[in-house]
């Protein structure tokens, strides 16, 4: 059985008392019992029962509606009233008070006990509802989004409060309006953008943050814009809600970063011709042999589909993969002989040399890597550490390929050039076995087809 705490409210005795009887015999606790509706709104704010059961005619001034209405002007409660009247005037003169019951004179008890069960449910409900209410509004007015929501005919029926800042208004004159009254959106044409169809569309992710957003004082600021559709059980549409953000920092952001990294590449640019003068200085011979090695890497990596962050990767380790030669002696780089085998394995350090030199560079690539292992060959006898097979990078096979043409295509200190013709057939007698085949056909294809010639 409930312990609600009830205060009742009749100037008539014995009607009084039978309501005191029925109450403690349905196990309610009765906490006050006044006369007039001056007693009742002054016991209702000190006691805060849990119901007040309200006669309408009293004695003194104020009648049952007068005090209802005054004790919610202070404090929550549920009313319900207790009258012999169901006359129309009183009925209206009850329903803007807004009661939880309405007991008509004479009444039994388990009509008196459903009432006031109702009516402390219903309060319940209400009261957890405006909590909520009160929660979520607190949420969205401190979110970074300006949000808000309309009905199907695009009235505006909530805006948050970065909503209502935006528009440079309060919430509640926003209420009410039509929603292209207030918002103006342009997509990345300049084509004016319906925002009732767009809020209604239920889906903007396709261009969500390709529309700006008109204020005052002619001012436009890009923005992210999400919709949904709010949709009842039976599949129609209530509404919708539209959120946006204001994101000119982010693309104020996106554009500082891309000025960052367009001065970080050029500074990679210059510190990789940097190096490429030093090791050309250190072997005059070859001079723009690197160069020429990068135009044909990259060509063929183009012909092969790659691109990007790859083709990046070849063309620069093209340009270095020589780099390693600044440790050999000039007097062996500029040798007009055949190189003797101890000269030839003091040579063949160069790899692992460039390695050394460029481990320590934070490239965006694996350049180092690439290096290392230009020399290598699929069947294991290249050099420096005998990989084989798919134990080389892709990479790196593109440009050993175009080191070896280029090398036979050019003259040596000590011997002149073998001849384009003579550096092909080399690397078509290799294919699948010192060298790529996919790489050797590419390669073949740009000079057969005429798409390639050394600068």
């Amino acid at each position: 059985m409930s312990c609600l705490r009830i205060l009742v409210v009749e100037d008539e005795s014995i009607v009084a008392m039978d309501i005191r009887h029925r109450l403690s015999k349905l196990g309610y606790e009765i906490v006050g019992e006044v006369e007039t509706g001056e007693d009742a709104v002054r016991l209702a704010a000190e006691l805060l029962p849990d119901l007040v059961l309200m006669d309408i005619m009293l004695a003194g001034e104020m009648d049952g509606v007068q005090a209802a209405a005054e004790i919610h002007s202070r404090v929550d409660l549920p009313i319900v009233y207790l009258s012999a009247y169901a006359d129309d005037e009183t009925l209206q003169r009850v329903k803007i008070t807004q009661p939880f019951g309405y007991i008509i004179k004479p009444f039994e008890d388990r009509e008196l006990h459903a009432a006031i069960e109702m009516a402390c449910y219903r309060h319940r409900m209400e009261r957890l509802r405006r909590e909520d209410r009160m929660w979520m509004q607190t949420t969205l007015d401190s979110v970074g989004e300006a949000i808000i929501s309309t009905d199907p005919s695009g009235m505006v029926t909530y805006t948050n409060a970065v909503a209502a800042a935006m528009a440079s208004t309060s919430q509640q004159e926003l209420k009410g309006k039509p929603l292209e009254s207030i918002l103006t959106f342009n997509d990345v044409l300049g084509e004016l953008v319906d925002p009732v169809a767009l809020a209604l569309s239920g889906n903007s992710s396709e261009r969500s943050d390709s529309l700006s957003l008109h204020l005052g004082n002619d001012r436009t600021v890009p923005v992210e814009v999400s919709c949904r559709t709010v949709k009842n059980d039976d599949d129609g549409v209530m509404g919708a809600v539209l959120a946006f953000r204001d994101i000119s920092g982010r693309k104020e952001t996106v554009r500082e970063l891309r000025h960052t990294v367009a001065k970080l590449r050029q500074t990679v640019e210059a510190t990789v011709q940097a190096l490429v003068v030093t090791s050309e200085k250190r072997d005059p011979y070859t001079a723009g042999h690197q160069q020429r090695v990068a135009q044909l890497a990259v060509a063929i990596a183009r012909r092969l589909g790659l691109e990007g962050d790859q083709l990046d990767a070849i063309r620069v380790t093209g340009l270095l993969h020589d780099l390693g030669k600044i440790y050999i002696p000039a007097e062996i780089l500029s040798k007009p002989a055949r190189l003797t085998e101890m000269e030839m394995g003091l040579m063949r350090t160069h790899s692992q040399v460039g390695y050394d030199i460029l481990s320590g560079v934070p490239f965006p690539w694996a350049v180092a890597d690439i290096v290392l292992q230009h020399h290598e060959r699929l069947d294991g006898t290249g050099y420096p550490q005998g990989l084989s097979g798919d134990e080389i990078l892709h990479e790196s096979r593109i440009i050993c390929v175009a080191d070896v043409v280029e090398a036979m295509s050019s003259h040596r200190p000590y011997r002149a050039a073998l001849g384009l013709d003579r550096a092909l057939q080399e690397i078509r007698a290799g294919r699948g076995s010192r060298y790529d085949p996919e790489v050797v056909d590419a390669c073949l294809s740009l000079f057969v087809e005429g798409d390639f010639v050394f600068e």
